[in-house]
């Protein structure tokens, strides 16, 4: 009987030795102050990225017990409900993806939790989290007032991109400057192609106006914080842009980054502008005639290279439940691995320094390295809240000199003018 007694005992520890052990193990998921098991709620766009992500998630809930849903919607939706559900007050959402553009109002509007205490919490960053492999321009945009309200995660810039082949049976240099790459435009153009150029009215050409304006020393702003289009070093900007338009491949008046990628993945176009964000679709073997003979470069500079920013970042939401847990997975989602991870799924670039010159990375998408070097120098558009109206105004301004009807100065005179009231 006391044998049994014993055995009893001992099965009896071990028992509560192993639920002692499952429930220490992670905190199964258990929120900061205990209790039931954290489920966290993000907002970001659907399509194929955000399936990706869903299955990199998993990884995620496994190691933490943390459960996450998804709420992927169209990007046409996305602000809306995301302003919606932050200015309700609801909880609903812990993380949001947001676009650098969204970021000044979210803060002004305190939908957004300062992450600074998380940051530099080694406990809630995974082992390859480090914050100084982020370059310094992706996290002005997300301070304000001293305060941090976000990680930067996916980042677009206009590059240039050139068919090796085409240009070495012309005895030609992939160009880096304004005069360099208007002689390579204007040498194909006499033969019957020339640069493709996202030069349809929009906001495609006005990103790349801001990078050749920014590379030439120029501002759409004086010192004084005072709307000055008509300086110099944007007159000149403006005159390379027609004098490229003029030698640009016939229909491009009429494109967008889409149709320039067509025309470089056909094999039509010798050189063009187009978007990181569709850089990989050159080198998709199944469906580019070029794939591995392109090359890729900032836009050419005036003085210096210079790249016009957009960033998606993770923010933890004011009205969260578990900003600590949300901050914990925005730092998972934005660690080098996590990152590397969806990189080599679809191509996104990340907005680590060091992804940048990764081996495995680059041997997939050789853009990679270009898009680091334009990152280098590299701001955003004007974040103030009247700034669509200045792109609507430069769109215009862009269109008229790409089809020739105006000179340079006059364009930018013009929109200056009708800025006047809105830029005191």
């Amino acid at each position: 009987m006391r044998i049994r007694n014993l055995r009893l005992a001992l099965v009896l520890a071990l028992i509560v030795g192993v639920i002692s052990a499952c429930s220490s193990n992670n905190d199964n998921g258990k929120s900061s102050s205990g209790g039931e098991k954290t489920t966290l709620t993000i907002s970001r766009w659907a399509g194929p990225h955000a399936d990706d992500q869903k299955e990199l998630l998993k990884q995620f809930e496994k190691e933490t017990g943390i459960t996450v849903k998804m709420d992927d919607v169209d990007y046409g939706q996305l602000q809306q409900k995301q302003t919606l559900n932050m200015s309700t007050k609801t909880g609903e959402y812990d993380l949001v993806w947001a676009q650098e553009i969204w970021i000044p109002e979210y803060i002004k509007a305190g939908y957004l939790h300062p992450i600074d205490e998380y940051v530099s919490n080694e406990a809630l960053n995974p082992a390859d989290f480090d914050f100084n492999d982020y370059n310094p321009n992706l996290i002005n945009i997300l301070k304000s007032d001293g305060k941090l309200y976000g990680l930067p995660t996916f980042i677009q810039l206009p590059i240039m991109v050139y068919n090796n082949d085409m240009l070495a049976a012309e005895g030609l240099t992939a160009p880096k400057t304004w005069s360099e790459t208007l002689a390579v435009a204007k040498h194909f153009h006499d033969k019957g192609t020339g640069i493709a150029l996202p030069a349809k009215q929009g906001q495609a050409a006005v990103d790349i106006f801001s990078s050749l304006v920014r590379s030439n020393n120029g501002n759409y702003f004086n010192a004084d914080g005072k709307l000055d289009l008509t300086n110099p070093a944007n007159v000149e900007a403006a005159a390379f842009w027609k004098d490229l338009s003029a030698v640009s491949m016939n229909g491009s008046t009429n494109w967008h980054f889409d149709e320039v990628n067509k025309a470089v993945q056909a094999g039509q176009a010798p050189i063009g502008f187009t978007i990181s964000g569709l850089a990989g679709q050159l080198e998709d073997k199944a469906n580019s005639s070029v794939a591995g003979k392109i090359g890729y470069a900032p836009i050419p500079y005036g003085k210096q290279a210079f790249g016009t920013l957009s960033v998606w970042n993770w923010c933890v939401t004011a009205d969260s439940k578990h900003p600590e847990e949300a901050y914990r997975l925005a730092a998972w989602l934005t660690s080098k691995s996590t990152e590397k991870q969806m990189s080599l799924k679809d191509g996104q670039i990340a907005a680590r320094q060091s992804l940048f010159t990764d081996a495995d990375l680059v041997k997939q998408f050789p853009f990679f390295p270009a898009v680091g070097e334009s990152l280098k120098q590299a701001d955003t558009q004007p974040l103030t809240a009247d700034a669509p109206k200045l792109m609507e105004a430069l769109q215009t301004a862009l269109s008229a000199l790409a089809v020739g009807n105006t000179e340079p100065k006059a364009a930018l005179e013009k929109s200056q003018q009708a800025l006047a009231s809105v830029f005191k």
